[in-house]
């Protein structure tokens, strides 16, 4: 079983791993020798549409 803790800092901590989500997905979009370069950016795009949600919604959540 998984204990959760609760800090005032939550929210800066939640936006610091979703940074770190997007970091990574932006890397291996990068680094993906499979799609085109066109591909790339439309990927890159969606992902970075993603972080934007999560990011305005986390700022909605209560921590």
């Amino acid at each position: 079983m998984q204990e959760s803790s609760i800090h005032s800092e939550g929210q800066n901590d939640h936006l610091i791993s979703i940074k770190e989500k997007y970091n990574k997905l932006k890397n291996s979009l990068k680094r993906n020798v499979k799609l085109t370069e066109d591909e790339k950016q439309i990927e890159l795009k969606k992902v970075e549409e993603q972080f934007n949600k999560e990011k305005k919604d986390s700022e909605q959540n209560l921590y």
